[in-house]
Protein backbone atom coordinates (compact mmCIF):
# COMPACT_ATOMS: atom_id res chain seq x y z
CA UNK A 1 0.00 0.00 0.00
CA UNK A 2 2.83 2.32 0.89
CA UNK A 3 4.47 1.82 -2.55
CA UNK A 4 1.22 2.75 -4.29
CA UNK A 5 0.90 5.88 -2.20
CA UNK A 6 4.46 6.96 -3.06
CA UNK A 7 3.86 6.20 -6.73
CA UNK A 8 0.65 8.27 -6.74
CA UNK A 9 2.38 11.19 -5.02
CA UNK A 10 5.27 11.09 -7.52
CA UNK A 11 2.80 10.96 -10.43
CA UNK A 12 0.83 13.89 -9.00
CA UNK A 13 4.01 15.95 -8.63
CA UNK A 14 5.03 15.20 -12.21
CA UNK A 15 1.61 16.08 -13.57
CA UNK A 16 1.41 19.28 -11.52
CA UNK A 17 4.63 20.55 -13.10
CA UNK A 18 3.51 19.81 -16.66
CA UNK A 19 1.95 22.64 -18.62
CA UNK A 20 1.28 22.83 -22.32
CA UNK A 21 3.43 25.30 -24.26
CA UNK A 22 1.81 28.68 -24.84
CA UNK A 23 0.78 29.27 -28.44
CA UNK A 24 -0.22 32.39 -30.29
CA UNK A 25 -3.90 32.43 -31.23
CA UNK A 26 -4.73 31.15 -34.69
CA UNK A 27 -4.60 33.86 -37.35
CA UNK A 28 -2.18 36.11 -35.43
CA UNK A 29 1.20 36.93 -37.02
CA UNK A 30 4.18 38.05 -34.93
CA UNK A 31 5.91 41.19 -36.22
CA UNK A 32 9.70 40.92 -35.98
CA UNK A 33 10.73 44.02 -37.96
CA UNK A 34 9.02 47.42 -37.79
CA UNK A 35 9.91 50.13 -40.30
CA UNK A 36 9.22 53.82 -39.65
CA UNK A 37 9.25 56.60 -42.28
CA UNK A 38 8.24 60.25 -42.18
CA UNK A 39 7.82 62.90 -39.54
CA UNK A 40 4.09 63.26 -40.28
CA UNK A 41 2.38 61.61 -41.88
CA UNK A 42 4.16 58.56 -40.50
CA UNK A 43 4.28 55.30 -42.45
CA UNK A 44 4.82 52.05 -40.57
CA UNK A 45 5.84 48.84 -42.34
CA UNK A 46 5.69 45.52 -40.53
CA UNK A 47 7.28 42.21 -41.52
CA UNK A 48 6.56 38.99 -39.69
CA UNK A 49 8.49 35.76 -39.69
CA UNK A 50 12.12 34.90 -39.37
CA UNK A 51 14.02 31.86 -38.16
CA UNK A 52 11.48 31.02 -35.47
CA UNK A 53 8.43 31.57 -37.65
CA UNK A 54 7.71 30.47 -41.20
CA UNK A 55 5.06 33.14 -41.70
CA UNK A 56 6.05 36.06 -43.93
CA UNK A 57 2.99 38.25 -43.38
CA UNK A 58 3.38 41.95 -44.01
CA UNK A 59 1.40 45.05 -43.29
CA UNK A 60 1.69 48.82 -43.53
CA UNK A 61 -0.26 51.74 -42.16
CA UNK A 62 -0.12 55.53 -42.43
CA UNK A 63 -1.08 57.97 -39.70
CA UNK A 64 -0.70 61.61 -38.77
CA UNK A 65 1.81 60.52 -36.11
CA UNK A 66 3.50 57.34 -34.85
CA UNK A 67 0.77 56.47 -32.33
CA UNK A 68 -2.05 56.78 -34.87
CA UNK A 69 -0.21 54.67 -37.44
CA UNK A 70 0.60 52.09 -34.75
CA UNK A 71 -3.05 51.85 -33.74
CA UNK A 72 -4.06 50.82 -37.27
CA UNK A 73 -1.10 48.52 -37.97
CA UNK A 74 -2.46 45.28 -36.43
CA UNK A 75 -5.26 45.16 -39.01
CA UNK A 76 -3.24 46.27 -42.05
CA UNK A 77 -2.21 42.79 -43.25
CA UNK A 78 -3.99 39.67 -44.38
CA UNK A 79 -4.12 38.50 -40.77
CA UNK A 80 -3.95 40.30 -37.45
CA UNK A 81 -0.43 41.48 -36.63
CA UNK A 82 0.94 41.24 -33.09
CA UNK A 83 3.59 43.73 -32.02
CA UNK A 84 4.75 41.74 -28.97
CA UNK A 85 7.78 40.23 -30.76
CA UNK A 86 9.35 43.27 -32.47
CA UNK A 87 13.12 42.77 -32.36
CA UNK A 88 14.20 45.38 -34.91
CA UNK A 89 13.09 48.94 -35.65
CA UNK A 90 14.35 50.36 -38.94
CA UNK A 91 13.97 54.11 -39.37
CA UNK A 92 14.29 56.41 -42.34
CA UNK A 93 16.36 59.57 -42.17
CA UNK A 94 13.25 61.76 -42.07
CA UNK A 95 11.72 60.42 -38.82
CA UNK A 96 11.50 62.36 -35.59
CA UNK A 97 13.57 59.71 -33.81
CA UNK A 98 13.18 61.05 -30.28
CA UNK A 99 9.36 61.06 -30.61
CA UNK A 100 9.33 57.57 -32.15
CA UNK A 101 11.53 56.15 -29.39
CA UNK A 102 9.40 57.77 -26.68
CA UNK A 103 6.29 56.17 -28.19
CA UNK A 104 8.05 52.80 -28.46
CA UNK A 105 9.02 52.89 -24.78
CA UNK A 106 5.53 53.96 -23.68
CA UNK A 107 3.82 51.18 -25.66
CA UNK A 108 3.24 47.98 -23.67
CA UNK A 109 3.56 45.71 -26.70
CA UNK A 110 6.75 47.17 -28.13
CA UNK A 111 9.87 46.63 -26.10
CA UNK A 112 12.77 48.77 -25.02
CA UNK A 113 15.09 45.97 -26.15
CA UNK A 114 14.25 46.27 -29.86
CA UNK A 115 17.35 47.49 -31.71
CA UNK A 116 17.31 50.60 -33.91
CA UNK A 117 18.75 50.61 -37.44
CA UNK A 118 18.86 53.28 -40.17
CA UNK A 119 17.74 52.63 -43.76
CA UNK A 120 19.65 54.43 -46.49
CA UNK A 121 16.65 54.93 -48.80
CA UNK A 122 13.82 54.71 -46.26
CA UNK A 123 12.50 51.86 -44.16
CA UNK A 124 9.53 50.90 -46.35
CA UNK A 125 11.72 50.74 -49.49
CA UNK A 126 14.26 48.56 -47.67
CA UNK A 127 11.63 46.20 -46.28
CA UNK A 128 9.82 45.85 -49.61
CA UNK A 129 13.07 44.62 -51.18
CA UNK A 130 13.90 42.09 -48.44
CA UNK A 131 12.47 38.59 -48.40
CA UNK A 132 13.29 37.91 -44.75
CA UNK A 133 14.76 40.99 -43.06
CA UNK A 134 14.59 39.49 -39.55
CA UNK A 135 16.96 36.66 -40.46
CA UNK A 136 19.33 39.10 -42.16
CA UNK A 137 19.36 41.35 -39.09
CA UNK A 138 19.82 38.32 -36.82
CA UNK A 139 22.91 37.41 -38.86
CA UNK A 140 24.30 40.96 -38.70
CA UNK A 141 23.80 40.98 -34.93
CA UNK A 142 25.58 37.63 -34.53
CA UNK A 143 28.49 39.01 -36.59
CA UNK A 144 28.87 41.81 -34.05
CA UNK A 145 27.17 44.60 -35.99
CA UNK A 146 24.71 45.23 -33.21
CA UNK A 147 22.62 48.35 -33.07
CA UNK A 148 21.63 50.25 -29.93
CA UNK A 149 18.39 49.29 -28.25
CA UNK A 150 15.49 51.74 -28.26
CA UNK A 151 16.22 52.57 -24.61
CA UNK A 152 19.95 53.13 -25.26
CA UNK A 153 19.27 55.29 -28.32
CA UNK A 154 16.76 57.47 -26.46
CA UNK A 155 19.11 57.84 -23.49
CA UNK A 156 21.88 59.09 -25.80
CA UNK A 157 19.53 61.56 -27.48
CA UNK A 158 18.25 62.82 -24.12
CA UNK A 159 21.78 63.33 -22.79
CA UNK A 160 22.82 65.12 -25.98
CA UNK A 161 25.41 62.46 -26.80
CA UNK A 162 26.23 61.35 -30.32
CA UNK A 163 24.07 58.48 -31.54
CA UNK A 164 25.55 56.26 -34.25
CA UNK A 165 23.23 53.87 -36.07
CA UNK A 166 24.11 51.06 -38.48
CA UNK A 167 23.17 52.08 -42.04
CA UNK A 168 21.38 49.40 -44.07
CA UNK A 169 20.69 48.99 -47.77
CA UNK A 170 19.61 46.41 -50.31
CA UNK A 171 18.65 42.76 -50.02
CA UNK A 172 19.37 40.91 -46.89
CA UNK A 173 19.58 43.70 -45.52
CA UNK A 174 23.25 44.63 -45.89
CA UNK A 175 25.24 46.79 -43.47
CA UNK A 176 27.00 49.44 -45.55
CA UNK A 177 28.24 51.90 -42.92
CA UNK A 178 27.60 53.54 -39.56
CA UNK A 179 26.04 56.98 -39.53
CA UNK A 180 25.81 59.65 -36.85
CA UNK A 181 22.17 60.58 -36.25
CA UNK A 182 21.66 64.24 -36.93
CA UNK A 183 19.95 66.15 -34.14
CA UNK A 184 17.18 68.65 -34.74
CA UNK A 185 18.37 72.18 -35.65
Amino acid sequence: MRKWLLLCIALAVLLAGWRPAAKEPEGLALVRVLGVDGPGPVRLSAVCGGEDQGDQSRGSCDGTDFDQALAGLPWSGEEELSLTSVSYIIVGRDVELREVLLCVLRNRELGASATVWLAEDGASALLEGCGDPASGLDLLTRKGSGAPTAAEALAKLERGEGLTLPLLAGDGPVLIDWEEWRTAP
